[in-house]
């Protein structure tokens, strides 16, 4: 039984789009034609793949092991695809990028632009969403490529590393005039006391030492019993807005924020050393890079050497760390004198 590519083409549009109406327009077929292409597909098989009902269509027991199957069929085709014009030497015209919340942040407006003005006839498609989604996205060839948290996209067997980012320093930001401005060198304990507007959801590496220094009441015997205050937000934007004008606080480099801060909306209070990017730049395993690709990973390095620069210099201009309380020197007891 030789099942023919252009079926299973049919088969999963059909499912997409739940009618056949729907799924003619989208494959630039008439209806019959698919209704046609549907039955010799089942013909093939000798089993029926959908199932019409009242409600509408639906997949079979054996249709939806059939189109699992089939999924994975035409993925296959379309890498294949994908490969033989790549060995051609045909530039594909499009890349698609999948970026973590910090990343949208403090990278892409400045590789995008530049990106674009030395490849105007690449089209370009970038999306934002947490580690793990963009993980998920590269794994189902839905995206090109994901930036963002390394510990997170690393353990997925199936993506590789492209690329990995130097780290960015984070630091404890607030709104001015907060009353954790007035300490002289606040502690995360201290901050903790107040409402997190955290973006998406902290990696483990980052997560840990948050809950490790919660003050927990005398009853608490577990750090994780206790739930731990906080806002999720989708974006860096929303949790900005949200730490000006509250006593909420949030994670960020000086230059995510650095409108606010040179507004004087918004302080940095705090830097410890956990408090640190790890971002990387992955592809799927084994899909070969295009030229649009390879080009877009540069500009995104180019832009991070310059983050990390520009960062470097906002640190000169608005942190200064509390200087530790000097230790205390014992003195010395004189020696008696000798005659």
């Amino acid at each position: 039984m030789k099942i023919k590519l252009r079926l299973l083409y049919q088969a999963q549009a059909l499912l997409e789009q739940g009618s056949f109406s729907r799924a003619a327009e989208k494959l630039n077929l008439s209806q019959p034609a698919l209704s046609r292409g549907i039955k010799e597909l089942e013909d093939q098989v000798g089993l029926q793949v959908f199932q019409r009902k009242r409600s509408g269509l639906e997949l079979s027991d054996f249709g939806r092991m059939f189109m699992q199957h089939a999924a994975e069929l035409i993925l296959a085709a379309e890498d294949l695809e994908r490969e033989v014009a790549l060995a051609r030497g045909l530039e594909t015209s499009q890349v698609s990028i999948g970026a973590g919340p910090y990343v949208m942040a403090s990278l892409m407006p400045i590789c995008t632009p530049d990106f674009m003005a030395a490849h105007p006839a690449v089209r370009l498609k970038i999306l934002t969403d947490s580690p793990s989604v963009v993980g998920r996205l590269v794994r189902t060839r839905m995206i090109d490529l994901g930036i963002a948290e390394a510990s997170t996209l690393e353990s997925y067997d199936d993506l590789e590393v492209v690329t990995r980012l130097s780290p960015l320093q984070g630091y404890l930001m607030v709104r001015k005039g907060h009353l954790l401005t007035s300490r002289a060198q606040p502690r995360i304990v201290d901050v903790l006391d107040y409402p997190f507007a955290q973006v998406i959801t902290l990696p483990p590496r980052v997560l840990k030492p948050v809950l490790a220094a919660r003050r927990l009441p005398p009853a608490r015997s577990r750090v994780e019993s206790m739930p731990f205050p906080a806002i999720e937000c989708p974006t860096l934007d929303l949790a900005v807005q949200i730490v000006t004008s509250s006593d909420a606080f949030t994670f960020a480099a000086l230059g995510m924020v650095r409108a606010e801060i040179e507004q004087g909306r918004m302080v940095p209070i705090l830097c410890e050393p956990w408090m640190r990017s790890n971002w990387c730049v992955v592809k799927l395993r084994k899909r070969s890079m295009s030229p649009a690709m390879t080009a877009f990973v540069e500009k995104v390095e180019q832009a991070h050497e310059q983050v990390v620069r520009e960062e470097k210099e906002l640190r000169a201009l608005w942190y200064r760390p509390a200087d530790p309380m000097p230790t205390p020197v014992k003195p010395r007891r004189k020696k008696p004198a000798t005659r």
